[in-house]
């Protein structure tokens, strides 16, 4: 018997909630209007740097991305790219004809200084700014810039597209208006141009007329409905109100019964599983807690055999999935190590009889001062089955004689934990989209990183540090492929599944959108949200 229908009605059917019948027509709202309906964002801010890293749809970075493949291309502001033979140089020549909304004029390498400038200023909380930084950055003239550092960038591209740190802004607009100007109308350069946010409802944008790159989205205005139920959520796409909305695969079934289409990113969006944030374990490291239960890794161990990951897969992703032995190594990044798939049963196989084994043997409760184990629940843009991730943590944990209890709590305030070194609790966490390996330890495996990182300690720290100082691809394979060894024997992390991003829509109004997966979020192209009416 599966262990979510032994604790009574299954715990599918019982998060799922009530049946919505709402059936307003969708011919009530005007066919030149897309809504996307969305969970609300952690911080909603018009500054990039001061909310999650998520772009708004009328920003643009240098770098883009093809909407099929996901690979970089120059569909944005710069037409091209080069490190010198070091990596340690990256050059960038901006298109002459990029221009800003509103009458603000043409993009610049001022307006790069500018937004670098503002990005890594004081009062940003954007994630992985130490990937962003440059040792110097130089405007060459108005259309080359020169980023400089002391040691490799091998992919500072990465820095500058879809997931990166950095979306450009109008240093003539932030001159004239100051930063009341980007709060109440920001000019980006998009073929969606922003127009007004609503706190707690939305954002919304419309096309631009005769846009700099010759596009014209099928829909003239774009709004973003923020919703903070995900059952409302469906009710609004099910009433017509709304005609794509991002809700749990457990709802789809519902969408799809009413005549509703679910559409998928093109790429694989993101890995995703749980992390023991608070493994401060660097030789000295003040923040290091050995009291912490999962600071034994007999402990983690045992976390990661409690866990059925097939059937959390069902149930989170109703069976759409594929299971991950690591949620930052990916075939497609250099360090991939296919022998792990071969390993991943004997050491991380679902066993509730082993993991009760393992804690006795770890001496848990009675070894651990507070064997209590908090677990974040969390919404995210995304991934609106984060919170149904941590109920599940918590039934497989509770069924092995683990004490636990769920912490509700928002995604900002668990990063300012993660930047103060507080973070001592359990959450789901997601990479998002797959990281260049480089990037991914880096990101989640030293003090430098990510806030919403879990394990450190000087091994995986000194790889790290020589993956970022090595050029040579064999050498760099190699050195990846042994911290993604490391991390799988330490059980540093409780890796679930890859998973595509799908988003529900309404076939009568949206007839395609074809995105690959590269951003936070997992949305982007924007302007190819196709109608069904033309």
């Amino acid at each position: 018997m599966r262990l979510l229908e032994s604790r009574g009605a299954p715990l599918k059917s019982a998060l799922v909630g009530a049946v919505v019948t709402l059936c307003i027509s969708t011919s009530a709202f005007a066919q030149d209007r897309v809504v996307f309906a969305t969970t609300v964002p952690q911080n909603e801010s018009n500054l990039f740097w001061g909310g999650t890293g998520e772009r708004l749809p009328s920003f643009q970075a240098l770098v883009g991305h093809d909407p099929i493949t996901g690979k970089y291309d120059n569909s944005e502001l710069a037409k091209e790219w080069s490190a010198d033979e070091t990596f340690t140089e990256w050059t960038f020549k901006l298109k002459k004809d990029a221009e800003f909304h509103y009458g603000w004029g043409k993009v610049t390498a001022a307006d790069v200084l500018h937004s670098y400038e503002m990005t890594t200023g004081p009062d940003s909380t954007i994630n992985s700014l130490e990937l962003l930084r440059a040792k110097s950055v130089e405007v060459i003239d108005d259309h080359t810039i020169i980023f400089t550092f002391d040691t490799p960038r091998t992919d500072y591209a990465f820095q500058h597209a879809g997931r990166g740190s950095l979306v450009i802004y109008s240093k003539a607009q932030y001159e004239a208006e100051g930063l009341e100007g980007y709060n109440t109308r920001p000019a980006g350069t998009a073929p969606y141009q922003y127009v007004e946010r609503k706190p707690g409802v939305g954002v919304t944008f419309e096309r631009v007329p005769d846009h700099w790159q010759g596009v014209q989205p099928d829909f003239e205005v774009l709004e973003l409905r923020y919703v903070q139920e995900q059952a409302t959520i469906l009710a609004l796409l099910l009433s017509g109100e709304a005609s794509i909305a991002s809700i749990p695969r457990e709802l789809q079934g519902q969408a799809l019964d009413a005549g509703k289409k679910v559409i998928s990113s093109k790429n694989p969006a993101m890995a995703t599983g749980a992390i023991f944030n608070g493994m401060y374990g660097k030789s000295g490291d003040p923040a290091f807690n050995p009291d912490l239960p999962w600071s034994n890794v007999l402990v983690r161990e045992a976390m990661n055999r409690a866990l059925n990951r097939q059937e959390m897969i069902d149930v989170l992703y109703d069976g759409r999935a594929e299971p991950a032995v690591s949620w930052l190594m990916d075939s497609r990044n250099e360090g991939f190590v296919p022998e792990l798939f071969d390993r991943f049963e004997d050491m991380y196989g679902y066993d509730p009889e082993k993991a009760r084994a393992l804690l006795e043997e770890a001496g848990y409760p009675d070894a651990f001062p507070d064997p209590v184990i908090p677990i974040v629940s969390s919404t995210l843009n995304g991934n609106p089955e984060f919170p149904v991730m941590s109920e599940l943590l918590q039934v497989y944990f509770d069924a092995v004689g683990l004490q636990t209890r769920i912490v509700e709590m928002d995604w900002p305030t668990l990063g300012s934990m993660g930047r103060a070194r507080e973070s001592y609790m359990i959450s789901p966490v997601r990479n998002a989209p797959l990281r260049p390996t480089e990037a991914a330890l880096v990101n989640f495996h030293t003090e430098r990183g990510t806030p919403y990182g879990g394990f450190e300690d000087d091994k995986i720290e000194g790889l790290a540090n020589t993956l970022e100082a090595t050029i040579d691809p064999d050498k760099r394979h190699a050195i990846a492929a042994e911290g993604f060894t490391y991390l799988f024997e330490q059980y540093a992390d409780m890796p679930l599944a890859t998973v595509h991003a799908e988003v529900a829509v309404d076939p009568t109004v949206v007839a395609d959108w074809t995105f690959p997966g590269v951003t936070t979020n997992s949305v982007s192209h924007w302007h190819l949200i196709k109608s069904a009416q033309k």
